[in-house]
């Protein structure tokens, strides 16, 4: 196992491995972390490097925990010093993943930024047994497909890909239109992750379509579920702003590790949806 400091501004980048970063602190859920990221590279060949964050760690819990983060990106603004969560992102580009704890300050702003997929993991271990989820949405990168397949894969898990409808869009009058309409999108669905059915032949699929919150749906589905994939939206703020993505909500309160997946390029900054 290595041991990395994170990088700084002006350092170059790290050159491109089958590694796995984990970011562990001290305090409840480093252990997690940990073993999580050295199960997960045991399945694919990888290394683990366990990054370590030379800042003092910040007050945790409550107004405390807010005050924390604001003094320290001011100081670090200060100082000329990215923020913790900025320094994280970093530290992952060239990784195959990040490794983090569900209790870290700013969890939710990191999946957001991050070229690489990051997996954040509960406090508490996980079972480990359930399905592999893929949440499915409308502009679900092939690269969150990939990912889930591969975890399902390397587990002997099913997959349970499931496409949560927002109540709010309109639906058929009639309860047989309805049920048409949900049948038919399941079948799409079916369509579009045939190819990788093919490529994992040994990984038993489920397709599941439903209708609620798809923050509150994904969530109640971790408490038996081995992993959740998320793909990280690329539609930009303008949409984000009008259909809030469930990523950061499901990330801070699933009860199984969950794996955010971002869209091929750079983290999505700008307020227009990245073209297909």
């Amino acid at each position: 196992m290595h041991t990395a400091d994170m990088p700084r501004p002006g350092a170059p980048d790290p050159p491109a491995a089958a590694v796995v970063r984990a970011y562990a602190p001290p305090g409840r859920g480093r252990h997690a972390v940990v073993a999580w990221a050295r199960r997960h590279a045991g399945r694919t060949g990888a290394r683990v490097e366990i990054l370590v964050d030379p800042a003092p760690p910040g007050p945790a819990g409550g107004p405390a925990e807010l005050l924390g983060r604001v003094l320290d990106r001011a100081l670090a603004a200060l100082a000329g010093r990215p923020a913790l969560v900025d320094r994280l992102a970093r530290a992952a580009a060239g990784a195959r993943m990040l490794v983090v704890p569900q209790r870290l300050a700013g969890v939710d702003e990191l999946v957001e930024t991050a070229y690489e997929p990051v997996a954040v993991v509960p406090d508490e271990p996980s079972h480990t047994r359930g399905p592999v989820v893929l949440a499915l949405a409308p502009r679900t990168s092939d690269e969150a497909v990939d990912a889930a397949f591969d975890a399902a894969a390397q587990r002997g898990a099913p997959l349970l890909a499931v496409r949560v409808r927002d109540p709010e869009r309109a639906l058929p009058a009639t309860r047989d239109d309805q049920a048409e309409a949900v049948a038919e999108e399941r079948r799409d669905w079916w369509d579009r992750l045939s190819a990788w059915h093919v490529t994992h032949p040994d990984v038993p699929v489920e397709v599941q379509v439903a209708e609620g919150d798809p923050a509150l749906e994904l969530v109640d589905l971790s408490l038996r579920a081995r992993l959740l994939v998320l793909g990280r939206s690329g539609r930009g703020r303008v949409l984000a702003s009008v259909a809030a993505s469930p990523v950061a909500p499901v990330t801070l309160r699933a009860r199984c590790p969950v794996l955010v997946v971002p869209p091929p390029g750079p983290p999505r900054r700008s307020w227009w949806p990245r073209s297909s």
